[in-house]
C-alpha cells in the first residue's frame, strides 16, 4: 500500500474541489465534508440527511454519536456544499448523503471513494496519490498550521497519543517550534 500524506498546497485543494465539483455535486460535498470535518470514513458513508439538517437548516455539528470521538463543527464551507447538493433532492425523506447513484437507501463503498479520489487527482493533474486518508490528513496538517492545538486535533482523530497525531498529518518533531512562554512577571 502507498503511503499517502496531507495535501500542503492550497491550490491542489482548489483544483481538486473543482473537479470534483465538474462530475458531480456528491463527490464534490465528500471532499468538502472531509477537508472541513476530518471524519472517518466509516463516519462518513453512514451519513444520512437526518444526522446534518434539522427544520429545514444545516446542523452547526455532527453529534458524537455519529461521529464516534467528539461533536465535530460543521464550517460555512460544509454549509454551502450541503445547500447547494441538497437543494436538487427532496428533503421530505431521509437518505444516504453519499448515496449510489441507483439508490438513496444504499451509501456508496469504501472503494468508490477511492475510485472518485484517485480519479479525480489524475484528472487535476496533482503530483502526489491521494486518498481518503489524504483529505482527513489534510484537514489536520492545515488545522495544525492554523494554530489549532494537537490535543483538539488528536480528539477529532480520536488517537491515543500526540506523537500518532502528529505522524499521521505529517508533522515530524523538527518542524514543531519550540515553545517560548515569556510571562515577564
Amino acid at each position: 500500500m502507498r503511503y499517502v500524506g496531507p495535501i500542503h498546497s492550497k491550490t491542489n485543494i482548489s483544483k481538486l474541489k473543482k473537479t470534483l465539483l465538474n462530475r458531480s455535486k456528491r463527490d464534490y460535498l465528500l471532499m468538502v465534508v472531509s477537508l472541513n470535518t476530518g471524519l472517518r470514513l466509516a463516519s462518513l458513508l453512514s451519513l444520512t440527511l437526518a444526522d446534518v439538517m434539522k427544520d429545514g437548516k444545516v446542523k452547526e455539528y455532527l453529534d458524537s454519536t455519529i461521529t464516534g470521538t467528539t461533536d465535530v463543527y460543521l464550517n460555512s464551507t460544509v454549509k454551502r456544499a450541503l445547500k447547494h447538493y441538497i437543494d436538487d433532492k427532496s428533503t421530505s425523506i431521509n437518505f444516504f448523503l453519499f448515496h449510489t447513484k441507483r439508490s438513496y437507501e444504499y451509501p456508496i463503498t469504501r472503494q468508490q471513494v477511492h475510485r472518485i479520489l484517485s480519479g479525480a487527482a489524475e484528472e487535476a493533474q496533482l503530483d502526489q496519490p491521494i486518498s481518503y486518508h489524504s483529505l482527513r490528513k489534510t484537514f489536520g496538517y492545515h488545522a495544525y498550521q492554523q494554530g489549532v492545538a494537537v490535543s483538539l486535533i488528536q480528539k477529532i482523530y480520536g488517537h491515543a497519543t500526540r506523537n500518532e497525531t502528529l505522524k499521521y498529518i505529517g508533522i515530524k518533531s523538527e518542524d514543531i517550534p519550540k515553545l517560548k512562554i515569556d510571562v515577564n512577571l
